[in-house]
């Protein structure tokens, strides 16, 4: 399983919209021309994507037929329950939890919330003997970036196990190698911990694909009576329970932990604001800091891998908070099994993305940016400044499309070009700041208004953002089309010795509109405009031949009728 990835897309339902490809902060989604991917070699599997793409083609991989094969093959099969079920199955009680996990067929339930203690007490155990930055490695998400973006920042990772690996080799102390585990928890980055350590852990589920296994093997929770035979094992978790939480659900006596051990605790969650806070640092600050980041808005709370519309996150935390201090009543005391906490060794897996300057000067040029304007920095394409987006664009993973100046002046270069091809004069007015202002407009057009106007046009780029009032004689056309409420009006102007027929069409209703102007004077035109208005008079009289035959012929059936029955009547009585 080591090789597969948890993540893809499903091109087929791709809608092309590179949302993905732009909001990912490892960039580690491509758009090409020939399609969206995700790179396993980039992707830190945060899950992030997963809430971006609305059409559903990117997919988390499907574990439950892998799970139920893992039933049938195993004797000892032991669940690894993330402390966030009481999050996900609200009003849930933990016996009813237990017997719902073992009619899937499960030999044993235990919390990883044991595991997430024994790490949270290891960290401060090595927070007292170290200096400078410490980073809490417990979320794999989190440890990934850091080796393969900040790989200067490596070594100020804290060598603890993360919770679900920690709870996997108390599991193995309690009911030997045997045993084989599934856990279960909302984390996607899970997935690929567990195919990186087959030693450990069996495979991942999250929230999503327990919900749907229960719901296919006809497990209903409110059939499901619980009670005091199903219980979690060997014995419930207590402070541990709040590790899922944005800052280790740190808690008074955590806080005084890490005050006794001098260290400032920094947290962050969701990528983004890690990768803000990590940018600025080397590595070798002095100070003693805890780094406590979780690579989802909100810690665990905020992952993708838990059922969508979930209560909020202030009352998700209440019943972390309201389960963690009713444990305490229940036991108060019960010891660790002593185990190995060092993390696995993970090879370096810093991302190479160099890229020469020369292909990177190449990538601008083909966006349309020179040195001298290659500092738009608009971020639509999501990567923060122009010259990263070219050397994406140099290594093949994205399209020029996704640069909006590149859409937005090849789409104007090719309008510029139709509309200087044609032989009406055309023009593009905007309301701007409360005065109409040409957007467009070509030179047929500015010939027709007479050599003053065309040495405007040239002076002026082709009076683009002059006011409109200024260089065309005709623009009262547009208040009076959009005082009207038409979609379009034609009127014919005389300008100078000129008969022009202008046509004034709605682009966007009280904001953008596009005038058309022929020259009754140029035979083309002339000749076109008197066949059309002929065709068109010949229309309207013929129309109303149409209706005067049928008045006639209408008429001249009642005259008929009339003379014969005048006549049937005189018959009658020459017969009499």
């Amino acid at each position: 399983m080591a090789d597969l990835t948890s993540l893809y897309i499903e091109r087929n339902d791709c809608g092309n919209c590179y949302r993905c490809a732009r909001e990912c902060v490892v960039k580690a989604i491509s758009r090409t021309e020939q399609g969206t991917a995700i790179d396993a070699a980039r992707c830190v599997e945060c899950g992030a994507c997963l809430a971006w793409c609305h059409d559903g083609a990117i997919r988390l991989r499907d574990d439950v037929f892998l799970a139920r094969k893992f039933i049938k093959n195993y004797t000892i099969k032991v669940a690894s329950l993330s402390p966030q079920w009481v999050t996900e199955f609200p009003g849930m009680d933990a016996g009813r939890m237990v017997e719902a996990l073992k009619l899937l067929g499960f030999t044993h339930v235990s919390e990883s919330a044991l595991g997430g203690e024994a790490v949270l007490q290891r960290e401060k155990e090595l927070l007292a003997e170290r200096e400078g930055v410490s980073i809490s490695a417990r979320c794999p998400a989190i440890a990934d970036y850091i080796r393969k973006y900040k790989p200067r920042l490596a070594a100020n990772l804290l060598p603890v196990a993360t919770p679900m690996l920690a709870h996997a080799r108390m599991i193995r102390s309690w009911w030997g190698h045997e045993a084989r585990i599934i856990h279960i928890s909302s984390c996607v980055a899970a997935k690929s911990e567990a195919a990186r350590n087959p030693e450990l852990v069996e495979l991942a589920l999250t929230f999503t694909e327990l919900r749907r296994w229960l719901t296919e093997e006809g497990v209903d929770f409110d059939h499901i009576m619980g009670g005091d035979g199903y219980q979690f094992e060997p014995f419930t978790a207590r402070a541990g329970l709040l590790y899922p939480l944005a800052g280790g659900g740190v808690g008074e006596r955590r806080l005084a932990d890490l005050a006794a051990s001098g260290a400032v605790h920094v947290v962050r969650s969701s990528l983004d604001q890690v990768k803000e806070l990590l940018d600025g640092m080397t590595g070798r600050e002095t100070d003693r800091i805890y780094l406590d980041m979780m690579a989802c808005p909100n810690g665990c709370l905020g992952s993708n891998g838990a059922t969508a519309g979930r209560d909020s996150y202030v009352a998700q935390c209440g019943r972390l908070n309201r389960a963690a201090a009713s444990r305490r009543m229940i036991d108060e005391s019960y010891n660790l099994p002593y185990i190995s906490l060092e993390s696995t060794p993970v090879e370096d897996e810093a991302v190479n993305s160099f890229v020469a300057e020369s292909d990177t000067l190449r990538a601008l040029d083909s966006l349309g940016l020179s040195l001298e304007n290659a500092q738009i920095d608009c971020n639509g394409c999501g990567y923060g400044t122009c010259r990263r987006f070219a050397k994406a664009l140099s290594r093949g993973v994205v399209c020029r499309q996704m640069c909006t100046h590149y859409v937005q002046t090849e789409l104007s270069s090719r309008f510029t070009t139709l509309v200087n091809k044609l032989a009406t004069g055309v023009a593009v007015v905007a309301l701007e700041d409360g005065a109409l202002r040409v957007v467009e407009a070509n030179r047929r057009l500015a010939s027709m208004l007479g050599p003053d106007a065309e040495s405007l046009y040239d002076a002026s780029s082709g009076w683009r953002g002059t006011e409109a009032e200024s260089v065309l004689p005709f623009v009262r056309l547009v208040s009076e089309l959009a005082e009207s409420g038409d979609e379009s009006l034609v009127r014919d102007i005389q300008v100078h010795e000129r008969i022009l027929t202008v046509s004034v069409h709605v682009v966007q209703r009280s904001k953008v509109y596009l005038l058309i102007c022929r020259n009754m004077l140029f035979s083309q035109v002339r000749n076109e405009e008197i066949v059309a208005r002929t065709q068109r008079v010949i229309r309207e009289n013929l129309e109303t031949v149409q209706k005067i035959a049928y008045l006639l012929g209408e008429n001249a059936s009642r005259t008929e009728a009339v003379l014969n029955s005048i006549l049937d009547a005189r018959g009658g009585v020459k017969n009499e």
